[in-house]
This record gives structure tokens, sequence and C-alpha cells, in this order.
């Protein structure tokens, strides 16, 4: 019996079910994604964009499902697809929601067993946390098995429907791409394209679509043979420094002419009147007139160079004003150093009854009022990056500028300065030698590397490890080999006591410390108890280090610095912020406050403490270590800059003034010595007394965006090894 056309037109229309079902499934998961994302807001052109490339991708989803036959095959498969784009869009949420990030495919891959072997209690801890919302996710799924018979029908598959399905996902696929690629934002999408910037502008599976086409054909190039750059020149008219140190030689020079005129009109007063008394002449200070951080020739580098992408790079670093010399310059020239990153610090963690070693350390010395530690969407290992290299961290390649920097040439990282200037270097981690590929990554900075598993050796094992226990192996054994050599040493700390999560069952540092920290604080929360409890142990780590070189007699030869990785976001709990009750101020992760943080600089020989307003952040670290050891560097080749430079006016942007980034979604607030601009409200607060032009923020953007592209371009370019070839 033939097919009448009524039976042909039922056929056609069983499959609109599937029509509807695969582009509302994706969308359902990508803005569910989106309105839950606390750090980017949802109501702006991402919105259609993410709406238009989920459909594309449901009618694709629609027309594979709906060809595979048997159809038992294409429920499977439709079924298994729907489970692991459920789990992918979990992972993620909790991912951006407890370590403020994305994850893209393959470093996702690539940590899956180190995250489960030493991170495995905080995994199923935030999978309970968020459980409600990983429930949410699974309304397609829930839908789908109820529905499954009515959205893939056993019908023959009619080849009429191929058109119906493809011409539309390739008109929206083609249509939203190219809008993507050449909008103001296009940047996101081609060449500063990262899992963590894309996802919230283009949804989750289209950067996950992108990063794959990048692995494979590699990620567009920054256009940067657009920006057009001046080499600096000390002597160039619009180079405030240089005037500076210009009228500074001149009114050298007419005080010495003064000087002059008045010793002559002496002699002759003397020679015409030799009853006149003769007096002494007060004597005039000459002014110091400081040199830059800067020594490397890069007229010459950009003659001889033929790759156009080096060749920019060497016109934009050049072109930059370096930081001028000053009174502390060499200030620490000779001492030891010992410099710790400590896991999840804040300045909250210092009380002067609790942490009294914390808070002598942080009053005594260089006392920083104005320091940020920005989370920099990489959790431990960008703020470490950023600790020891003076870069600005970023999510590149396959992975990020840390574990890619593993195979770059990088001389002008803190370690490979002291070892050139005679320093024994060697770095230590209380936790799993090779997590975040420290075995790689430490080692090529120029230090001798030992954590767990690698010849660190602690007499306890636990979740998170004792930092004080790290300290009673390490710190004996290297003030023997300093007072048996001589040799002066530069000790680098990962420390992980203060780890998350916050309570009495999942951190070991917090239940070891909990009666002190529970006394102390009766009235706090259990969180705001268990993270002070757990700094505690870093408190006791300090106090055994400045015992044990107080007792070498090595204390005053020997500087102590000390930041934060991150500040703890790992605080917020769900709906629940707890930092706020430890820090008393009522803001969010959106807030520039939220990132103040820390920096300790001290050494015993100091007679009384520095007070240093100038803002300042992680990145400034390496370049002022470098200028306080006497270090000759060039600052010009680094993201930061020293922070007792003085060579910048205020009210006006130049290259050598302070300034702070701080990310904040896939937009960038910053503070200066201006002012601070908050780039969710879009509004610029000058500081007291403060003028700036109209063009301010613009123009500060602009440098941003410039330090940003080329602080990638050091590590994807190798450019470290271009600027000083190995013989």
């Amino acid at each position: 019996m033939s097919e009448t056309n009524e039976d042909k037109n039922k056929k056609e229309r069983s499959y609109i079910p599937a029509l509807i079902f695969y582009p509302f499934a994706i969308v359902f998961f990508e803005l569910a994604l989106k309105f839950m994302d606390d750090y980017n807001s949802p109501w702006n052109i991402s919105l259609p964009v993410t709406i238009l490339f989920s459909v594309s991708l449901g009618l694709l989803l629609a027309f594979l499902f709906t060809l595979i036959r048997p159809v038992l095959l294409s429920r499977i498969l439709s079924g298994v697809t729907l489970l692991l784009i459920w789990l992918v869009f979990c992972v993620e949420y909790d991912c951006n929601q407890f370590y403020k990030m994305y994850y893209g495919i393959t470093y996702a891959v690539s940590m899956t067993g180190q995250v489960m072997g030493d991170f495995s209690s905080v995994v199923w801890e935030v999978a309970r946390e968020y459980a409600v919302e990983e429930a949410f996710f699974a309304i397609p799924i829930i839908l789908y098995l109820g529905a499954f018979a009515i959205i893939l029908p056993k019908r023959k598959y009619p080849k009429k429907l191929i058109p119906i399905l493809l011409i539309p996902f390739l008109i929206l696929q083609t249509i939203t791409s190219l809008f993507c690629r050449f909008s103001e934002t296009g940047n996101i999408y081609t060449y500063d394209f990262t899992v963590f910037n894309s996802v919230p502008h283009i949804g989750l599976l289209n950067t996950f679509r992108l990063e794959i086409a990048y692995m494979i054909g590699g990620t567009p190039k920054a256009p940067i043979e657009n920006d057009e750059f001046v080499l600096w020149t000390p002597d160039a008219e619009d180079n405030t420094v240089a005037s500076e140190s210009e009228n500074s030689e001149s009114n050298t020079e007419e005080a010495l002419n003064v000087n002059t005129d008045s010793d002559e009109q002496n002699n002759a007063n003397t020679e015409n009147d030799t009853d006149t008394e003769i007096t002494d002449e007060p004597e005039i200070e000459e002014p110091i007139v400081y040199d830059y951080n800067a020594y490397v020739d890069f007229a010459s580098l950009i003659e001889n160079e033929n790759n156009q992408t080096t060749k920019k790079m060497h016109e934009y670093f050049g072109s930059l004003e370096p930081s001028m010399q000053n009174k502390y310059t060499g200030y620490f020239e000779g001492k030891n150093l010992i410099y710790m990153s400590a896991e999840a610090f804040c300045p909250y963690a210092i009380d002067k009854d609790f942490t009294p070693t914390l808070y002598m350390l942080a009053n005594n010395g260089f006392v920083f009022k104005d320091y940020y530690q920005p989370s920099w969407s990489l959790s431990t290992t960008g703020g470490e990056f950023a600790n020891l290299t003076g870069v600005i961290p970023e999510w590149i390649e396959s992975g990020n500028s840390f574990t890619v920097s593993a195979n770059k040439y990088m001389p002008y990282s803190l370690a490979a300065l002291f070892t050139e200037k005679g320093y024994t270097c060697k770095a230590y981690h209380n936790n799993s030698f090779d997590f975040y590929d420290r075995d790689k990554t430490h080692p090529n900075l120029g230090y001798d590397y030992k954590g767990i598993g690698n010849g660190l050796v602690l007499e306890t094992k636990n979740w998170p490890n004792s930092d004080f226990e790290m300290m009673e192996a390490t710190i004996p054994e290297m003030i023997d080999e300093y007072k048996e050599t001589g040799v002066p040493f530069h000790t680098y700390y990962m420390t992980v006591s203060g780890h998350c999560n916050y309570n009495w069952g999942g951190n070991a540092m917090s239940k070891k410390n909990k009666e002190a920290a529970v006394e102390a604080f009766p009235d706090s929360s259990t969180t705001v108890q268990a993270y002070m409890a757990c700094n505690l142990e870093l408190e006791n780590a300090c106090k055994y280090l400045i015992e044990e070189l107080d007792n070498a007699g090595i204390l005053e030869d020997t500087v102590i610095c000390i930041t934060a990785d991150h500040y703890p976001y790992a605080m917020s709990e769900g709906s629940i912020d707890y930092y706020t009750e430890l820090s008393g101020i009522d803001d969010t992760p959106k807030c520039i406050s939220r990132y103040k943080n820390t920096l300790i600089m001290y050494c015993a020989s100091m007679e009384e403490p520095v007070i240093v307003d100038t803002p300042c952040y992680s990145v400034d670290i390496v370049p002022t270590l470098d200028n306080l050891f006497g270090i000759t560097y060039d600052s010009r080749l680094y993201s930061g800059r020293d922070i007792f430079a003085e060579n910048y006016d205020p009210e006006k942007v130049s290259s050598s003034m302070p300034l702070v980034i701080i990310p904040i979604g896939n937009r960038y607030s910053f503070v200066t010595a201006a002012g601070s601009y908050d780039c969710v409200n879009k509004e610029f607060t000058p500081n007291p007394g403060i003028e700036v032009d109209d063009d301010y923020v613009k123009e500060v953007q602009a440098m941003i965006q410039n330090k940003w592209t080329y602080a990638k371009l050091i590590i994807t370019n190798n450019y470290y090894s271009k600027v000083f070839p190995k013989e």
C-alpha cells in the first residue's frame, strides 16, 4: 500500500520535537550558566550572541540524532551526550563559583588526576555545596528521559529535512561568528581568546569549539603591527623624568656657578681689604641625579631583526619609560632573601595577638598601604607566576603562562637574576611536587626545587600539610650551608597550610589549631575561625624562621618577603560570603577592595618602618626586589615596575607610572597614583587634589591592553631569548 501525502506530512512533523528540544536544551544550559555567573553581567550583547550560537548547535545536534539509525542507538547516544554536557556545565559552574575561573578542555583534562588525587575531599565538598544548582542544570535530561520516544521517533529519516536543519545552522553559525570576530570585542573571539574571557561572551560550548580550533590551527595573532611606538630616550622633550634630571643638573651647575662667583668675589675682597674677617661659605649639597634601570639597546635589536612580531615587540618595550633608580637602589645588596607565596593569604589573617610574628613582620619593614593581589582567573599558579616573574599571567595556548613558560627562556625571573649574582637559589612546596607542573616550571626559573615526592620529607602527611614542618625540614640545612660557604641564598616557599576548605573536618591545619582559634575568635563563624586556625600554622612557621635566623646570627642579614597567591576566595560558600565577615568590608569579588592584600618586606637591620603609599601589586615585586638588591636589570622587560621609582607625574598617563590592573571577569578595573577606576560601574574616582584629563581612563585602558598583549607574547614568542640570545 503506497504512502499517502498525509502520512508523509505526519512523518515530517514527527521531527519537529527534535527541532525544538535540542536548541532549547543547549540554550537552557548556556543561559543557566550565564545567569548564575556572579562576576559577569548577562545583560549585554553577549546574551543574544550566546543564544544564537546555542540555537545553531542545537540544530546541529537535532540533525545528527535524527539522522543516526537504528533509532535505539540514536536515543542512547543522545542521552549520553546530554549527560556529558550536563556534567561539563556542572563542573564549570562549580569551578567558577569556587575557584573564580572557567577551565579549558585540555587544561581540565591534564589537571584531573592531580585534583582528584590531592584535592578529592575539596572536590566532593564543592559538589555537595552546589548540589541544588547541579540538579537545576539537569532539567533538559529529565525532559529527554520523559519524552525521548517523541523527540526521536521510530520513523524513516525524510531527506527534505536535511536542508531545513543544515541551512539555518550554517546561517546562524556564520553570521554570529562574523559578528563576534569583527565587533568591538572581537579580540576576545580571536587573539585575546581565553576560556575564562570567552565563556561569558559567547557561551561555554562555543568556547570549547574555538579552543579546539585554535589548538589545531593556532590562535590568531594580535594585530600589533597596527601599533606605532616611538623609542624612549632619556633626553626626549616630552619625557618628564629627563626634564627633571636636566633641571637638577642645571640647578647643580647654577649652584656651582654661584659658589664660584662668590669665591672669586671673596678672594677679591680679601685682596683689597686684608682687615676683613674671612668666614667659611656654607656648603651646598649637590642634588642626586639617579640613573635609569635600563641597559638594553632596543634600537640595535630593531635594526637587526627580520621577524615582524619580534621587531614590533622590540619597538614596544623600547618605547617604555624605564623606572629610575632611587634612594633604595642597592638597599639590601648582599643580603639573603627568603620569599613566600602564602596560600590564600590576606591582611585579615594578621592579628596582633593571634599571629604576633606576622604582625611584627608586616609593621616593621616596608609597610605597603596600597598593595593588591589580583586573582588573575588562574588561581594559585597565576599568582605564583606573577610573584616570581613580574609578568602578567594569562591563559595561553593549551595551558597558562606558567606551564607554557617551562619550555621558554626565563632569564628575568627572580631566581635567574639572583643566580647570576652568585646566590644559591632553592624552592620548596609542601604538597605534591608536580602539581601545576612545578617540577618543570620552577627549575626552569632557576631554582633547585623540592616538594613532596622529590626530596622534601615531612614528619606527618595531612591535607593540607604543615608550613611549620616545611620550615623545620629546610631552614637548618639552609643556615648551615650559608655559614659553611658564605654564599648568600635566596630561598622560595609556596606554602599550603592556608588552603581551603575552611572547616574542622576537611582541613587538618584548621583542626590542629581549632582550640586556639575558637578561643581567640569566639563570636566568629566556623568558616572564619577555621581560616584563622589554618593560618596559625603559617604564623608558627614564620616564628620558627625568625628564631632560627636570630640564633644563627644572620637575622639582620636576611630579608623576608611574603605575599599571597590570591585572597581566600573559597570563603564564599553558596550565597554566603564569609570574607565580608573576616574583612568587615561589605564588598563583592567585583569590587577593587576585595583584592587589597598585604606585601611583607622586612629586614631586622631596618631601624624603623618605612610607610609606602604608592599603589602596587604582585607583578611589581620582582622589579622592586631587583632594585633593592642592586641587581642590574632593564625595568622595561617586566609588566610591573619598581615600587620606589618616582619618575612620574600622578596626573599624567605614562608608562613609568604606578598602575595596578585588577581583572573583573573579562574587564579591568585599575588603580593609579591619580585614583581608581571601577569597570563594573564605569566610574573613575580621583584622589584628593588630583585632576586628570578627560581621556585619562581611555589612555590607561589602552595601556592595559598593550601590557596584556605583550605579557602574553613574552611567553608565546619566547621573547627573552630574542633579547638575550644564548651563546
